[in-house]
């Protein structure tokens, strides 16, 4: 039974793998460099864009106060006259000629590529895509907000996209609605001005690029340098390891002659007790001691100490 408990303790100890530190560190900082280098690269691209969109409305928004003090008190009259009319009949207005001049005038050589114009009610009175004359946007958000004397952007990758000079393709583009006011009065009208960022959105994306290398790049080092330490260190547990199983070895071997020692003086005593029992010559007992001895002596065992 004690021998069976025994064997079975010592396969277990057998079994025993020595903690594999190196390979959970190359699988868990691996991946973790992998998060932080992309979490750092979106972080950084969002705060980017954020800022741009900010930039973006303050520049449309100074912008539509520029056309507020030279389109708007031109064309007020007129623009506020517009809802009575039809949406074909705004476009075929000499007065929508005029104002699309004059918004042409205003932005040559900036980056707006479309202008539009709603008067209270929501209804576009005047779009440098005349298309969109005559549309209702009194249920839109950024119409709305406008309206109550706030800003609405919005960022947006366009395919496609009318502006001043024709159909662009593949564009980023800022829209904002901007409140028109003049001077301490109240909101007169609301302008939409979409803004043209993509070679702006391309510095972006190219420095997000050197910061996606640069990060890699650092944290490539920091891995090397880490990954030698832990392999180190990895070394030194297996090699501890081994010495505490060569050492359990020992024990078991010990433990292991000790059973044999303890066998061999139950045989012997029992032998001692054999002869006293068959009234045999003190001669031969001597004799039969004697070969025990002997026999003793070449067991050679070892019981380790407490």
């Amino acid at each position: 039974m004690n021998n069976s408990i025994k064997s079975e303790g010592k396969q277990g100890v057998n079994k025993k793998r020595p903690f594999q530190l190196l390979r959970y560190f190359t699988i868990t900082s691996l991946i973790a460099f992998v998060l932080v280098a992309v979490s750092l690269v979106i972080f950084y691209r969002q705060i980017a864009v954020s800022e741009l969109i900010e930039i973006g409305e303050s520049k449309n928004a100074a912008m539509t106060q520029s056309f507020s003090n030279v389109i708007w008190p031109e064309f007020k009259s007129f623009l506020g006259s517009a809802s009575g009319l039809s949406a074909d009949a705004i476009r075929a207005h000499p007065e929508t000629a005029r104002l699309r001049q004059a918004v042409l005038e205003q932005t040559q050589g900036l980056s707006v590529i479309k202008v539009k114009i709603y008067n209270m009610e929501g209804m576009t009175v005047f779009s440098t895509q005349e298309s969109q004359i005559g549309e209702d946007k009194s249920e839109n958000a950024g119409f709305l907000t406008a309206l109550n004397g706030g800003f609405a952007s919005e960022l947006t990758h366009r395919d496609t996209f009318s502006a001043f000079e024709g159909e662009i393709e593949d564009r980023d583009v800022i829209s904002s609605y901007v409140p028109i006011r003049r001077g301490d009065s109240g909101v007169e009208g609301v302008f939409e001005v979409y803004d043209d960022v993509t070679p702006l959105l391309e510095k972006i994306s190219i420095a997000q690029r050197n910061i996606a290398i640069g990060v890699t790049l650092i944290l490539a080092l920091l891995y090397i340098i880490l990954f030698l330490l832990i392999r180190r260190a990895d070394n030194l547990i297996k090699q501890q390891f081994v010495e505490q199983q060569q050492a359990e070895e020992e024990i078991q071997k010990a433990y292991k002659k000790e059973e044999n020692v303890n066998e061999f003086f139950q045989f012997t005593l029992l032998n001692i007790i054999e002869f006293v029992n068959r009234g045999s010559e003190k001669a031969e007992l001597l004799a039969y001691l004697k070969q025990i001895k002997q026999q003793f002596d070449d067991l050679k065992y070892w019981i380790p100490k407490n």
